[in-house]
């Protein structure tokens, strides 16, 4: 890096930084994401979603039983493709394990796409019933990382 880019270093960071935020923050990654530092530029641009490949857990669901407190298996979804990790930096303990119980909104793991970290996050109330993915295994856009057994 020359010293003419180390002014743009930090807003180059920070722009990084709030892109990441954002990605996790929606429901579907876009399909272009474009960064620049220099008199700062974000594009996300999405596309329709081609036929079939809505998320599942979007469907409409059926009214569990008032007596039933298990309501049965989900998924926890990749955000974007990327790299899944299990904990939040090498050598830490995982976010979750299994027999984990999980709320709606908690960390769960992390993608890390173009060197941005993005959250996983639980979207249910549940328990773990198994991690899919290896830590540092490749994965892709809604494909399924954990299995959680949902409760109401």
């Amino acid at each position: 890096m020359s010293g003419n880019d180390r002014p743009h270093e930090s807003t180059l960071e920070s722009v990084r930084d709030s892109a990441a935020l954002l990605l996790s923050q929606v429901a579907r990654p876009p399909s272009l994401l474009r960064l620049e530092a220099g008199e700062v530029v974000i594009e996300l641009r999405w596309d329709p979603p081609a036929a079939g490949t809505e998320r599942p857990q979007d469907a409409p669901r059926p009214e569990p039983d008032a007596a039933e407190t298990p309501i049965g298996p989900a998924l926890v979804r990749s955000p974007t493709v990327g790299v899944f990790y299990h904990a939040p930096e090498p050598g830490n303990p995982p976010f979750v394990t299994e027999g984990s119980l999980v709320e709606p909104g908690q960390q769960v793991g992390i993608v890390e796409a173009m060197k941005m970290m993005i959250p996983v996050r639980a979207e249910q109330h549940g328990r773990v019933l198994a991690v899919l993915k290896g830590d540092g295994e490749q994965v892709e856009y809604a494909e399924g990382l954990m299995s959680l057994e949902v409760m109401d």
